[in-house]
């Protein structure tokens, strides 16, 4: 996140506690609230606000996965595993399957 859009995100926190500080603190005279208790309620909500806004460009991507090693020459079924290996990161040599997105494991066909 950029000092910009920190500022920025701050700034807008801070409006709206003031909006909210000076509409608790009008009401708060009628009611059962001192105009600290409002405030601090006010306070509160507005850090609870500017977190939500600067957490929400967080995104969650998964684990990265390093490329698929890359295997060279031989027999033809060491080319066959080498493409495989390539082309399914589950893929097990020893059965010469790989996991699919079903769940199952598949028969490598490269």
């Amino acid at each position: 996140m950029t000092i910009k859009r920190i500022i920025a995100t701050g700034l807008l926190a801070a409006t709206i506690a003031a909006t909210a500080l000076s509409g608790a603190i009008n009401e708060s005279r009628a009611g059962s609230l001192s105009p600290g208790e409002a405030a601090a309620i006010a306070g509160v909500g507005g850090l609870i606000v500017g977190g939500l806004i600067a957490d929400s460009r967080r995104h969650y991507y998964g684990p990265s996965y390093a490329p698929a090693p890359v295997y060279g020459g031989g027999y033809s079924w060491e080319r066959h595993v080498a493409r495989c290996y390539a082309r399914y990161r589950s893929y097990s040599e020893y059965s010469d399957s790989y996991l699919g997105f079903d769940g199952y494991r598949h028969r490598c066909r490269l």
